[in-house]
């Protein structure tokens, strides 16, 4: 199936109305302008006709015609003077003229049709003279045996129209094509809500599931924020009872791995030494199934932290993390040094940074191995602050470090923990739109893990 822009689709549409509107408009305006045009020449008709008969009037009143009834001839010098004649055709270059006595033509202008064509009736009439349409009007005058004719073809009276339609060509082209621009952008402009609703969604975490708020967006999206809000209370529900579950199973599993633990540490005092390494691993193996249920809890609480990101001292979480881990391990079997020794401020969530640095710590504490070295720094710029830890463990090799980074994947050294260390500090990360970074040390055998988070 093919996928079209839903503002291209709109556009193409809005785009054939308005077409389809300006061509029924046009239409209808080019009727009215031509019919107001033939009835500007039909009036036009009508005054050379008057102005004709007014310069008669003079050689009317004085009887020229019924004085020269039998001798009057078609060149009407006795009843238009050339100098009258002239002065019609400046006024109407296009009409011809006929004067007729009796019927009889008595003056005419010289140029157009043949008189014999011209009807010789008053009023206005349309003939054809060799595939050729005109145009004419008869005026009576006082006299009935008097009737002045004017004439113009029809094809110069819808000059007027396609002159004013040329005219108008150009600009009517140019208000178009900003018509049609004016009208993609606005489109653009409109939908691009859309987007803003999209990046919106993007910049959420999986636990950020508050409601959208319906006034900060236009009544069109309103069934969509309210389809919105409602999965989101349905994913929050879902959330909540898989949190519920997951820390019920955690419970109820803690509570036999505990007592299993106990019990092999009592066995371990009844028996003979000779099984003290199968104490010693199966304890072990009580511990890794313990680490690895803590793991996953955690992991899966990951996806539900609501994000709250504020400044915060890191040194001061990193301090918290390093003392933490501590408690954990026997005095004086891990060193740790932490630079700079003093507030280092940057904008973050701390309960998600405190989860990342967990993980990677312990992770540092479990590869150092006894009487290990744990390095940690900050290093802040403009755009980024990067917490390096460093230990001096066998390290990851290259072709591991993206594999070592997924759940439940385990390295081959001894100390490999449960698989979800560094998966916990990578999807810590990405919570907070930062990023976990796997190196060798320079300055020796070792692993390097940078947790880099940008300044916004």
């Amino acid at each position: 199936m093919r996928h079209s822009s839903l503002a291209v689709r709109l556009f193409c549409r809005l785009l054939l109305l308005l077409a389809l509107t300006g061509m029924g408009m046009g239409f209808l305006l080019y009727n009215v302008a031509d019919r107001e045009s033939n009835r500007a020449s039909d009036a036009q008709l009508m005054k050379a006709a008057r102005l004709l008969n007014m310069m008669m009037q003079d050689e009317l009143t004085a009887g020229v015609l019924v004085a020269h009834d039998q001798v009057l001839s078609a060149n009407g010098d006795l009843l238009l003077s050339p100098e009258e004649k002239k002065a019609f055709h400046a006024s109407y270059d296009c009409c011809m003229f006929a004067v007729f006595w009796d019927g009889r033509a008595v003056a005419q202008s010289g140029w157009g049709t043949p008189v014999e064509q011209l009807p010789r009736e008053p009023g206005l009439h349309d003939f054809v003279v060799v595939s050729s349409e005109w145009r004419s009007y008869g005026l009576a005058g006082k006299n009935a045996r008097l009737l002045v004719v004017v004439a113009e073809r029809a094809s110069t009276r819808g000059l007027s129209v396609m002159m004013a339609l040329q005219e108008l060509a150009a600009p009517l082209t140019l208000l178009l094509v900003f018509g049609v621009l004016v009208l993609w952008l606005t489109l653009r402009k409109s939908l691009s809500i859309i987007g803003r609703l999209a990046d919106t969604l993007n910049a959420r975490s999986l636990a950020e599931l508050k409601p959208l708020d319906p006034v900060e967006w236009p009544s069109d999206l309103w069934p969509v924020i309210t389809a919105l809000n409602t999965l989101f209370a349905r994913l929050d529900q879902a959330y909540e009872r898989e949190q519920a579950f997951t820390d019920d199973i955690a419970h109820e599993l803690r509570t036999p791995l505990a007592a299993i633990r106990a019990r092999a540490q009592l066995v371990h005092k009844s028996l003979p030494n000779v099984h003290e390494d199968d104490i010693a691993r199966l304890i072990a193996c009580v511990d890794r199934a313990c680490d690895l249920i803590g793991g996953m809890l955690i992991h899966a609480r990951l996806d539900t932290v609501k994000l709250s990101r504020r400044s915060a001292d890191i040194h001061a979480i990193v301090s918290d993390v390093v003392a933490e881990a501590l408690l954990d391990i026997p005095s004086d079997s891990i060193q740790f040094t932490v630079n700079p020794d003093y507030i280092v401020r940057w904008p973050c969530d701390v309960s998600s940074l405190t989860i990342a640095l967990s993980a990677v710590i312990d992770n540092a504490v479990r590869h150092a191995g006894e009487g290990g070295h744990v390095d940690i720094a900050m290093v802040r710029s403009s755009e980024r602050l990067d917490i390096m830890i460093a230990d001096k463990g066998p390290g990851i090799p290259v072709e591991d470090r993206k594999r070592l980074q997924r759940r439940f994947e385990r390295g081959t050294s001894p100390s490999s923990g449960s698989g979800l260390g560094l998966a916990i500090a990578v999807t810590a990360m990405k919570l907070m739109g930062g990023t976990l970074i796997l190196q060798d040390r320079q300055d020796g055998p070792g692993l390097l893990v940078i947790l880099r988070l940008p300044a916004s």
